[in-house]
């Protein structure tokens, strides 16, 4: 039994083998997704917004900057809370001051004379 290839053979393998890596790489080429994220058809390209498949947003420092967009939101005023109104002025309560006594006057009898 012969085991060997014949050139036509060999020849109809090489072709067959070429035949089929182009074709296959054709097909991996193609994206089989919806219509609106397989073309980038824009007329405003700060409108565009790029992707990654895991959802990150990709920026390009080519062009005038984005507008605002998913990826770049508009910037919101922080909430600032107001002071609170002061508390109203007491004055403390006057500090007891015991009322200084003084003593008594000391009357002295008078001598009067008996004479």
């Amino acid at each position: 039994m012969k085991t060997s290839m014949t050139h036509k053979q060999i020849g109809l393998a090489v072709a067959c083998a070429l035949t089929l890596g182009f074709v296959s790489s054709a097909a991996n080429a193609q994206n089989f997704g919806p219509n609106d994220l397989r073309e980038i058809w824009t007329d405003t390209p700060k409108a565009q917004v790029w992707k990654n498949g895991y959802g990150e947003c990709w920026h390009s420092a080519f062009g005038p900057p984005p507008g605002y967009n998913e990826c770049n939101p508009a910037p919101v005023a922080q909430y600032v809370a107001p002071a609170p109104a002061p508390a109203p002025y007491v004055a403390p309560a006057p500090a007891y001051v015991a009322p200084v006594v003084q003593p008594a006057p000391v009357v002295l009898p008078r001598k009067v004379d008996r004479n």
